[in-house]
This record gives structure tokens, sequence and C-alpha cells, in this order.
């Protein structure tokens, strides 16, 4: 089995160091900001000054993770959809700006999307198995599944987790290339998995990608037979677009608490792992990430009462 372990979110929730995410959770609107920790409380000064958001809050949220479980990450497995955007919109701006001089190499090295892990591991000074995973709407749940396979292979404390970050220019492309009516936020969220229960008070039970579906009702009806299961056997459904509000359970859009930016089912799972401390009782939730028109991401926990 896959125990959750430990879990953190930098959001434009309260969501950092925090039990329970639903105590005070609360619908975004264009007004909410990212609310960030003290980072200088895990990142040194010197470094901190050349960090963007996004590097902050993965190394934050890594690195409190660590603090939380005994072992040491044998691997990381990380997903995000569109990477360092700052650095990469600095890097542009300058390669457009700037001619007859020799360009900073900062830019582009934070630029790349493995960015991210690769920062988490120099942090950690952490050797172990790294990934990034870049795979749109559905990083998250690659990046999962990718850690579920970590443990198969015998890894006792994985990290796993998404980040994407909001900049100005996406502004630009709502409507067009980007269809939401939600507001461009960042968030972060990492969490610790591992073969042993310890004091988990959930697991994973399955995840699943479907690159092409044509009845997504079906397929989340298909994947749940696999495990035995019905809708109307689940006690929560965390779903980025409102495809299954008639569905029997308590359904929640888990964009409108979390905002838009593409691995934000990163922050549904924390939710879902949560919803186990809100309601002592629940016993099955299930993310459906819909994100991208015919992507599907579907990942089923359970209480570890179950």
């Amino acid at each position: 089995m896959y125990f959750i372990q430990h879990i953190e979110s930098i959001t434009h929730q309260d969501s950092f160091q925090k039990q329970n995410l639903w105590k005070e959770l609360k619908p975004l609107n264009s007004d909410h900001a990212l609310i960030s920790p003290d980072y200088k409380a895990y990142i040194p000064v010197a470094a901190l000054r050349r960090l963007s958001t996004i590097l902050r809050m993965g190394i934050a949220t890594a690195k409190e993770c660590q603090e939380k479980t005994a072992l040491e990450f044998d691997s990381i497995s990380v997903g995000t959809a569109l990477g360092c955007l700052t650095d990469t919109e600095k890097f542009l701006v300058t390669i457009n700006t700037v001619s007859g001089d020799i360009l900073s190499p900062t830019a582009f090295i934070q630029s790349t999307h493995n960015t991210i892990s690769g920062q988490i591991s120099l942090d950690l000074k952490n050797h172990a198995y790294n990934m990034t995973h870049t795979q749109n709407a559905i990083s998250f749940e690659v990046a999962l599944m990718d850690g579920l396979l970590c443990v198969d292979e015998g890894k006792k404390s994985v990290l796993v987790g998404a980040a994407d970050e909001a900049i100005p220019f996406l502004e630009r492309l709502r409507g067009s290339l980007i269809q939401t009516d939600f507001p461009f936020t960042s968030g972060a969220s990492f969490g610790v998995i591992s073969s042993d229960k310890n004091q988990s008070i959930a697991h994973v039970q399955g995840c699943e990608v479907i690159l092409s579906s044509e009845n997504p009702e079906q397929t989340i009806t298909e994947f749940l037979k696999k495990h035995a299961l019905q809708l109307s056997d689940l006690d929560l459904i965390l779903e980025a677009n409102n495809t299954l509000t008639a569905a029997g359970p308590k359904h929640v859009n888990f964009l409108a608490h979390s905002g838009y930016y593409q691995s934000a089912s990163a922050f549904a799972f924390h939710l879902a792992h949560d919803w186990f401390i809100e309601e002592a009782s629940a016993k099955k939730v299930l993310i459906v990430n819909n994100l991208e028109s015919g992507k599907l991401g579907l990942t089923l926990l359970s209480s570890n009462e179950a």
C-alpha cells in the first residue's frame, strides 16, 4: 500500500503547516494573494534573492516535509506544467532587448522545468532518484504514478509533488489558449509516500491517467469498478469542472479554492487527505482532474481505517 506520511502546500489559502485545510478554506477571488511563509527559515538569505517564487515554494514545502518524516528521501518525483515562468520570461525578454553583450546564464539555467526538482535536491543535499514530469494539466498525476512505482521498487520515503506559478502575461492568454473564469494563481504541494503505515491516516488506493477520454463519466465509472466501488460509495469528489454534480456524494470544485494553475490537482490531493481529518467517518475520496479537455487524471484516496 502507498501510505501518505505528510503533505505541505503553499497556495493562496492559508495552507502551509496546517493540520486541516478545511478549517479555514475559503473561495478565492481576484484579490487573493499568495500566502507565503518566512522563506528565510528554509533558504539562506544570499540564495533567496535569486530564487523565483516557484523555486521558493518548492524548496520550502519539500524541506518541511523532510523535517516531518524520519527517513531521507530515496526518490523525488515532481510535476510541473509550465515550469519556472518568471525566469523563462526574464530570459526571453533579455534575449530580445540586449544586443552585443554577453548574457547572464542565470535566468536560462533557472528557466528549465527540472530546476524545481534539482534545486530541492541541492538544498537537501539529496543524491537519490530525481525526476521531473511535464504533461500539462496531468503533470501531478504522472509524477504521483512514478512515485508509486518507486514504492513498488522498494523505496521507503518518496517525495511527490507539483508546482506552478502565475505571471501577468497569462492574462493575455485568457479566452484564447486558456479557457477559465478562475483567477490565475501560484501553488506548490508536496507529500511523502511510503510503504510503511506509521502514523498516516490515509493511503493512495489508485491513480490513473487517461490521455483520450470520449466519455469521462463512463471512464470514471470503469476506474471505480476496478476498485470494487461506485460513485455512491464515495464520501467526496474533488473536481476541476462540474461534470459530476449529479453524483450522490459531496462535490467540490477545487479550482474555486486553489485558483487556476495547471497542477492544482496536487492541492486537491492535499484537500483529499485532510478530508479524513475533517470527517472522521469518511472512507473514500476521488480526485477528478478534468482541467484539460479530453484528458483525465483520477486519484482515489482511502482512509487507513477503511
